[in-house]
């Protein structure tokens, strides 16, 4: 009896990470073979269900490809190279709660200039009122 060959192909990025693991049961999942290596084939669950037999995991916890193709080979992705991946993540979406706590602090912040700019006013209206009695008196002294 002859077993129908099942083939497995990878999707890698223009980084050589690999993206995705398709193949046997999983070939609808290719739209665009072109885009696509051929790594293997054979009869199996090893080629049908190339997902869980070929990589341990094809990402890290945090969404970081894990393996990239050499050319002949997937390969393990060094620390070095999952960890400069992991700088470059883009930062988390502030939460309702952070984003909240910041608007808080902003009219905190906000409240004090005003107090400190309505005290400052009240100061310079102390000062003008002392010129003007000043300049009253002056006056006065003058017989205007």
């Amino acid at each position: 009896m002859e077993w129908n060959k099942s083939k497995v192909y990878i999707k890698v990025d223009e980084n050589s990470r690999i993206l995705r693991c398709e193949g046997g049961y999983t070939m609808g999942n290719i739209q665009n073979i072109d885009e696509w290596i051929f790594i293997d084939e054979g009869a199996g669950d090893k080629y049908n269900l190339c997902q869980s037999h070929y990589f341990d995991r094809l990402y890290t916890e945090d969404g970081i490809p894990e393996y990239k193709w050499d050319g002949e080979k997937a390969i393990l992705r060094s620390n070095a190279e999952i960890e400069a991946d992991r700088t470059n993540l883009p930062k988390p979406v502030p939460t309702v709660e952070e984003r909240l706590t910041e608007v808080e602090q902003q009219l905190i912040a906000a409240d004090e200039v005003a107090v400190e700019l309505y005290e400052q006013q009240l100061a310079q209206n102390d000062i003008n009122i002392a010129q003007d009695e000043a300049l009253c008196e002056l006056y006065e002294m003058m017989g205007v």
